[in-house]
């Protein structure tokens, strides 16, 4: 049975969902995971979706999926798609399904003159050398994750100075 490559729905969300949490589990921070399938099923409708996704099935059961945004490139003036998370199911890892997911992604950027972007974890040697046999670029750069909570100390926190920081 072959692996079809489709943007996700509204009626993904609960698919979406269990990858989704899937993902964080593997990730180590299951923790951070807070939405609800209600919140998935909007983000994923209406004319401007603002979860943007494609999902991978074989046989009516979704596999992996990648999500991203579009964004505007500063430098370039033009587009750039920024992947937010690919995630493949374990049991289903070395069949192609996130190369396939990837195509669909290059082809989307592609189509758009756009660049795509995104972060891998230093330790996930495996993806590295996925992503390198792609013909991707990576580059050393840390990534900053400034949780709400750190904001607020930090936005209640005095300054050197003393004083509440404006």
């Amino acid at each position: 049975m072959t692996v079809a490559v489709r943007p996700a729905t509204a009626s993904d969300a609960a698919d979406l969902g269990r990858l989704i949490r899937a993902l964080a589990a593997f990730d180590g921070v299951p923790e951070r995971v807070r939405f609800t399938r209600a919140q998935l099923t909007a983000a994923l409708s209406g004319p401007a979706p603002r979860l943007h996704a494609l999902v991978a099935e074989r046989g009516g059961v979704v596999l992996g999926f990648v999500s991203y945004t579009i964004d505007f490139a500063i430098w370039t003036g033009g587009e750039i798609v920024r992947v937010d998370d690919l995630f493949v199911t374990g049991t289903c890892r070395g069949q192609g399904i996130g190369r396939r997911l990837l195509a669909a992604v290059a082809d989307l950027a592609l189509a758009r003159g756009a660049a795509v972007c995104w972060e891998v974890e230093p330790a996930n040697a495996a993806a590295q050398a996925f992503y390198r046999s792609l013909g991707v670029e990576l580059r050393p750069k840390i990534a900053a994750r400034w949780w709400p909570d750190a904001m607020a100390a930090f936005r209640n926190a005095p300054a050197a100075t003393g004083r509440r920081t404006p």
